[in-house]
């Protein structure tokens, strides 16, 4: 340390030598076995029993019901909005269309603690961790959309499997909702069920219902009673407009979860993997996706939308090749920078090569830190 004089290997301390092992390892699998990790799929059976305690169960279940509720006020928002709407009512139309972003909000934020739930059980440290819960969890999620893709595939045509959910494309023929006519008092007079949804939720029900779930009635006897559950609900959003999927680059290797849905109004709703979404992008291409989804909605045929993304794509690369020729110096920075974070200190970083460890240590120097 302290000047650049070559050292043998003998001469380095335990953590260099270390170092050095890993470098040279890891370069020599990926020139030979072109990878440096190996992932082994292993067939286990395990049970988690929470009958003695099932707080865990009873707290995921009080999220879900209340997410329902605030689902249930979202929609008689909706409808409001809509009457509103109908009825040219500025002031009702405003109230409603503030509830509607409200309850959506709310719905949101209960569906992402409840997405939470999964993850935190089998981050190692959580209080309540359980592999085996995770486990159980993930097996039987992905054996549910497996027989939902097979379902879907003998209506219509799935375009994206998810780990809790399905994107498909279904016929304009095929039935979305049902109306039933109800004459029993007090009650609603007509009650709307989801076709799409109720099929997929009777799957669930015929394979997936848990037919000696106890719960207990006596804490004095500890008696319990046993009785079927399930709680495993699809549900049916949209229709949508469009979805944008991108293609594999390469016949047999897949890619990883990347689209763009837009709803009935042509606003983009639903957006995932794309840099556009993500910190530390270049803003020339958030700029570019940001222009070339709306692309997509434009023309009546296959031909028509591809020549108006075209347009798009000619437009950025055209500031590409001319290296941002007619723009401000402002702009054409502007497009060229990136934001990035760095979670930890400058010094753990060491050996490893980004923009942002660059800039950090010329920021250093440059401060004189």
């Amino acid at each position: 340390p302290g000047d650049d004089k070559p050292r043998v290997f003998h001469e380095l301390n335990a953590e260099e030598q270390a170092a050095v092992i890993k470098k040279r390892l890891s370069a020599y699998t990926r020139r030979v076995y072109k990878r440096t990790h190996d992932t082994k799929v292993v067939d286990r059976v395990s049970t988690v029993c929470q009958r003695e305690n099932p707080f865990y169960i009873n707290t995921v279940r009080n999220f879900r019901d209340r997410r329902y509720t605030y689902k249930g006020k979202l929609k008689m928002a909706q409808k409001d909005l809509a009457k509103a709407e109908k009825n040219n009512d500025a002031f009702k139309i405003t109230e409603n269309a503030n509830l509607v972003v409200l309850y959506d909000s709310l719905q949101l934020a209960h569906k992402c603690i409840l997405n939470s739930f999964y993850g935190y059980v089998m981050r190692k440290g959580a209080r309540w961790y359980s592999m085996e819960m995770a486990g159980i969890v993930c097996h039987t999620g992905a054996n549910i959309i497996t027989r939902a893709r097979e379902i879907v595939e003998q209506i219509g045509r799935p375009l994206e499997l998810d780990t809790d959910g399905i994107w498909c494309c279904l016929p304009g023929s095929f039935p979305e909702t049902v109306v039933f006519k109800t004459t029993l008092p007090g009650k609603k007079s007509e009650v709307e069920v989801s076709y799409p949804c109720s099929l997929l939720n009777y799957m669930v029900f015929k394979h997936f219902t848990n037919s000696q779930y106890q719960t207990l009635v006596d804490p004095t006897t500890l008696s319990y009673s046993t009785h079927s559950e399930n709680s495993i609900l699809f549900e049916v959003d949209g229709p949508y407009k469009a979805m944008v999927l991108p293609a594999s680059r390469e016949k047999g290797k897949k890619i990883k979860k990347r689209y763009a849905v837009f709803d009935m109004k042509g606003d983009l709703c639903e957006l995932k993997g794309f840099e556009l979404k993500r910190n530390g992008e270049l803003e020339v291409i958030k700029n570019f996706q940001k222009s070339v989804f709306g692309a997509f909605l434009k023309g009546n045929t296959l031909e028509e939308v591809y020549g108006s993304v075209a347009n798009v794509a000619n437009h950025w690369l055209d500031v590409l090749f001319t290296k941002g020729e007619g723009l401000a110096d402002s702009e054409l920075f502007h497009l060229i920078s990136e934001n990035r974070s760095m979670s930890r200190v400058l010094a753990d970083y060491e050996g490893q090569k980004s923009t942002s460890i660059t800039t950090a240590k010329r920021l250093a120097e440059f401060l004189g830190a």
